[in-house]
């Protein structure tokens, strides 16, 4: 539909999770970026009682890095984070990926 309307499409990974469609994350992110003319945005989360949980799709407080998209941190893009702690959830997710990662980030 996006491309038919040519529009952005914003990559949400946590509900591409939740209702799977065949396509794996980095052909999603693939065909999101295509849908884009400047830096692409994205939205991670994580569910608030992990994948295991009846209820995938509330967000936790923070976001688990696991489930932050390897590939993303390749890639020159914007990424939402969408988690209840919000600013707090974001600081925390930053250090936690650039110990995971042993990069540092420039933010």
């Amino acid at each position: 539909m996006c491309e038919q309307l040519d529009l952005p499409l914003v990559y949400d990974v946590h509900h591409h999770r939740c209702h799977g469609d065949g396509l794996g994350i980095g052909s999603a992110t693939t065909l999101a970026i295509e849908t884009w003319n400047r830096e692409p945005l994205f939205h991670v989360s994580s569910p608030r009682n992990g994948w295991e949980a009846v209820n995938t799709r509330s967000h936790s407080d923070y976001i688990d890095p696991n489930d932050f998209p390897a590939l993303w941190l390749e890639l020159d893009i914007t990424v939402e984070v969408e988690a209840k702690a919000k600013e707090l959830a974001v600081h925390k997710l930053k250090r936690e990926l650039a110990k995971k990662e042993r990069t540092p980030w420039a933010f």
